[in-house]
């Protein structure tokens, strides 16, 4: 899979103002739809550390949502004029299992880790606990990279890794975007409500797209390229 440069758009400011508030509303219904099961999931759990394997499972289904919104949004920079519905679908359809081959191990990881963590006191491994945690936020980045990576371009699970891995390490400056995504999600979070990403799935989502074409962008000259004429 290749990624094309974006088309022109020579439509008026309104317009493209309308078209992005258009977008941004149906990728988020789309965003909200297909994660339903983890947020009800999450709405009828009792936040007890004993139900932190059931959390990560519930979030499973978040894995291809995001995928296909940026597949969608990638889309979307390449024609500035397609059907947001339809780019979602396709973008689902073609990331669903990669995006599980890639997720689903990770939540599993943070999932162990986060349980090191929570029961670290009772298990005498308290000490550990800030290299749990540092440890959790490589993995996080690197699937959020992966998840990323997988989302365009088409490598075999264990390449998607060390690209992810490599791209975090070469490109400081898209790690410390990913860092400052982080920050303000935890941020909202903590100080809004979990409630709040029901409306602004679809802006995090177009933000990480945003952060992550450079990185796209250099996977794709680097390890792709172009097609012969």
């Amino acid at each position: 899979m290749t990624v094309q440069s974006p088309t022109r758009d020579d439509r008026g400011t309104l317009a493209r103002i309308t078209d992005a508030l258009y977008w941004l509303v149906v990728i988020d219904v789309l965003l909200v739809v297909c994660s339903a099961p983890a947020i009800v999931v999450w709405m009828l759990l009792a936040p007890e550390a004993s139900n932190l394997p059931l959390y990560a499972a519930a979030l499973v289904v978040v894995l291809p949502a995001t995928t296909a919104a940026l597949w969608a949004w990638r889309a979307r920079s390449e024609d500035p004029d397609p059907v947001p519905l339809s780019r979602y679908l396709r973008g689902y359809r073609l990331n669903l299992v990669d995006s599980l081959k890639v997720g689903v191990p990770g939540l599993a990881v943070l999932t162990v880790l986060a349980t090191n963590i929570t029961y670290g006191e009772a298990a005498g491994t308290s000490i550990l606990n800030i290299a749990f945690a540092l440890l959790a936020a490589m993995v996080a980045a690197v699937m959020v990279r992966s998840l990323s990576i997988i989302s365009t371009l088409s490598f075999r699970f264990i390449d998607v890794l060390r690209l992810s891995v490599f791209t975090l390490l070469t490109m400081p400056l898209r790690t410390l975007s990913l860092l400052s995504l982080a920050v303000l999600v935890l941020g909202v979070s903590l100080f809004v409500g979990d409630y709040a990403f029901l409306f602004l799935a679809s802006a995090l989502t177009f933000v990480l797209h945003h952060f992550e074409r450079p990185v796209i962008e250099r996977l794709q000259e680097q390890f792709v390229g172009d097609p012969e004429p």
